[in-house]
């Protein structure tokens, strides 16, 4: 997990894609899928003009910023396996401008459709109609200008997805069909995660190798100030910067030895919450390419993911398949920004996710962008501080599900840090205060609930498995006031101030 910052809220556009014949020989940039959704994402593409890539050079692939000229150009070299008609979207944020018009355009024709200028946020926009592609390969390019010329706008490109109608509707009733129930998400209330990493530090001190702190974990302990937090379910971390799992794990050992540990500290962490009526979630990051050894030695650093991929789905079907009902959901982070730019199969990462339990909930946080895939339960809401969910779309005594938009149909939930890091990571450093009062947590919870927007609090937590003694009164407190006795709550008319979603 990553504090990340963009720009504000956005800018219709115009999109003319044209698909022209390449007849230069050339490797693909872009093998189209014709079985899934194929994603060219903007930040890889050969660009003209001033549009720039959002955090280059960081651990995600995000979108380019700003596009301010209809001279501007984006280009992938895609190769197309066998003639057919696609849908194409393209995913796009106004900043600024009046609406404008996206059009495709290919030799068989030109699709067309209409980005109004109310459109706010994120936009996965369908364009009208099927385009034909030909087979072999051939240049895509994206164009944005506005519906009258010398119109200013600007606007912010995550991507251009291609897929046959024919593919769109078996994946979407595929996905469908793999939803688990997220009742017990909503009557739990609100969840609890911790960063507890090999990036950890003590509360004072030198921090200990990963497997001694990983031996030393005080599990009953934690599970009884997890207890105090009120919460129904708790989100602990297993690989985050660095590729690591707290527990032995013979899938991962073949890609890399040394990352696992001889201590299953997830079956003893989710006994010793099962004790207490909390549910375990494990968060799991797919690695960084600061990660040297683990990008070369898994296959993270390829071009072609298929060997990742293989591996990745090896690591979480053993896990699942060890923990059965014990474990409640996989929550993946940087969904849109590090598995959506690789095209992944994202029915066989779901189907591995929920190994050993086809109940088992899935989240691939998307940050601010649109939901990356179909294949997933709940909506991760990283740094959505609305309860009535992202767009204010959640009703109150809804089912908590998102009704449209760019993550309709998923449970909604959201992530917020309750201090002031999402790891603790800093030598000999003082815990952060609380984010906010025991009334105002209260407070906000109970504003959560009654739309069905389920909020998982990050608490910092130390080497030594420690979470800071005055954050845990502030739950506990916000617990005694009620929020935490009547999960669930249907209080008619309860809002949380506005100050206190700040």
């Amino acid at each position: 997990m990553a504090t990340r910052s963009s720009g504000g809220a956005g800018v219709a556009v115009m999109v003319i894609m044209t698909v022209v014949t390449a007849a230069r020989a050339h490797a693909a940039d872009v093998v189209v899928r014709p079985d899934e959704i194929t994603a060219l994402m903007a930040a890889r593409a050969e660009r003209v003009g001033d549009a720039r890539e959002f955090q280059p050079g960081g651990q995600g692939t995000f979108f380019v910023s700003p596009w301010r000229s209809a001279a501007d150009v984006a280009r992938w070299r895609v190769d197309v396996p066998a003639a057919d008609a696609y849908e194409v979207r393209a995913i796009v944020r106004r900043t600024e401008g009046p609406a404008l018009e996206v059009a495709v355009t290919a030799a068989s024709g030109t699709v067309t459709a209409t980005l109004p200028a109310e459109a706010a946020g994120w936009v996965r926009l369908p364009l009208d109609g099927t385009l034909a592609l030909d087979a072999g390969r051939g240049d895509l390019t994206l164009r944005l200008a506005p519906l009258a010329a010398g119109q200013p706008f600007s606007a912010d490109v995550h991507a251009v997805e291609l897929v046959r109608p024919a593919a769109r509707a078996s994946l979407a009733a595929r996905a469908m069909a793999l939803r688990s129930d997220t009742g017990w998400l909503r009557r739990a209330g609100h969840g609890v995660m911790v960063h507890w990493t090999c990036e950890s530090m003590p509360a004072h001190g030198d921090p200990r190798p990963y497997e001694e702190a990983v031996n030393a974990f005080d599990v009953e302990a934690f599970a009884a100030a997890m207890a105090r937090t009120g919460a129904g379910f708790v989100v602990f971390t297993t690989s985050h910067a660095m590729m690591t799992f707290p527990a032995p794990l013979a899938a991962l050992d073949r890609i890399l030895p040394g990352r696992t540990t001889t201590r299953d500290l997830v079956a003893d962490l989710a006994a010793a919450l099962d004790r207490r009526g909390l549910r375990l979630v494990l968060y799991f990051h797919q690695g960084t390419t600061g990660d040297r050894e683990w990008a070369a030695a898994s296959g993270l650093a390829d071009a072609d993911s298929t060997r990742f991929y293989a591996g990745w789905r090896a690591i979480v079907t053993e896990a699942g398949e060890r923990y059965g009902s014990r474990l409640a959901g996989w929550w993946f982070d940087d969904g849109a920004v590090a598995y959506y730019p690789r095209n992944p199969s994202w029915e066989a990462l779901a189907r591995a996710a929920k190994a050993g339990n086809a109940a088992r909930l899935v989240w691939f946080n998307p940050w601010e962008l649109v939901s990356p895939t179909d294949f997933q339960d709940v909506f991760a809401g990283e740094g959505c501080v609305e309860p009535a969910g992202s767009g204010g779309v959640l009703v109150p005594h809804g089912d908590g599900r998102y009704p449209s938009g760019p993550y309709a149909g998923l449970q909604a939930s959201a992530c917020l840090m309750a201090g002031g890091d999402w790891v603790h990571a800093q030598r000999d450093s003082p815990f952060a205060a609380c984010r906010w009062t025991a009334a105002e947590l209260a407070t906000l919870l109970e504003s959560f609930a009654l739309h069905g927007n389920v909020p998982i609090l990050n608490l910092e937590i130390t080497q030594d498995g420690v979470v800071s003694p005055a954050v845990l009164d502030v739950f506990a407190d916000a617990a005694a006031a009620g929020r935490c006795g009547c999960r669930g709550t249907d209080r008619k008319g309860l809002q949380a101030p506005r100050e206190v979603l700040k």
